[in-house]
C-alpha cells in the first residue's frame, strides 16, 4: 500500500534542520561553484589584457659557442622567458653548431620556427644559455573556461567538505546538552 507519508530521509531532525546529508550535499555544491565563480573571475581578470600573437626572433651569431662556454651570456636570454600562447620563436642559428632550447633543436645554419603553447613551458635545457638550462613560461592568452575546470574539481569538494564539517562541529556546540545525547 502507497503512502503520501514522507520517507524518514527526508524528515528534518528533531530540531527541525534539515539532515546531515542534505546538509552536506548542499555546502559542497555551493562551494564548488563558488570556486569555479572566483577562479573564472580570476582568470578573466588575468587574461583580460591579452595581446596579438608575437613573432620573438633569436638570431644566433656565429661563435656564440665560444663565448657560451666561457660564461658569457651574449644572446642576454633571461633565466626565465615568458611568452603568451600562439607566439611564434624563431631560432636563427649563424653559429658551426646546433643548437637547442628544449624541444626546439635548430641545426648550424639554419632557421627554425616553433608556435608556442602553455604545455611547452617549465624547466628545459639550453645550449644557448650558461647556465645550461632555463625556465620557459608560455601563459595563456584568452580566458579558457576549460582551465577552470580541474582546479575546480579538485578543490571544490573538498572544500565544501570541510565547511560542512565545520558547521556541523559548530551546530553540535550551539545544542544543548539533551540534544546532543540523542544524536
Amino acid at each position: 500500500m502507497l503512502t503520501d507519508a514522507p520517507s524518514a530521509e527526508s524528515q528534518p531532525t528533531p530540531s527541525g534542520r534539515p539532515k546531515p546529508r542534505f546538509q552536506t550535499l548542499k555546502m559542497v555544491l555551493i562551494t564548488t561553484f563558488a570556486l569555479w565563480l572566483l577562479l573564472a573571475v580570476a582568470l578573466w581578470i588575468y587574461t583580460a589584457d591579452s595581446r596579438n600573437p608575437t613573432t620573438h626572433t633569436l638570431d644566433i651569431p656565429d661563435g656564440t659557442i665560444e663565448l657560451i662556454a666561457s660564461g658569457e651570456n651574449p644572446l642576454e636570454i633571461p633565466s626565465t622567458w615568458a611568452f603568451l600562447a600562439d607566439d611564434t620563436l624563431v631560432l636563427e642559428n649563424h653559429d658551426r653548431v646546433d643548437h637547442w632550447l628544449g624541444n626546439f633543436w635548430v641545426p648550424a645554419h639554419e632557421t627554425r620556427e616553433y608556435n608556442l603553447q602553455p604545455d611547452y613551458g617549465g624547466s628545459v635545457l639550453c645550449s644557448l644559455h650558461p647556465t645550461g638550462a632555463i625556465n620557459i613560461d608560455v601563459g595563456l592568452r584568452d580566458f579558457d573556461w576549460k582551465a577552470t575546470v580541474v582546479p575546480t574539481l579538485a578543490l571544490g569538494p573538498f572544500v565544501g567538505l570541510i565547511l560542512a564539517g565545520t558547521r556541523r562541529v559548530m551546530n553540535a556546540l550551539d545544542e544543548p546538552e539533551d540534544e546532543q545525547c540523542r544524536v
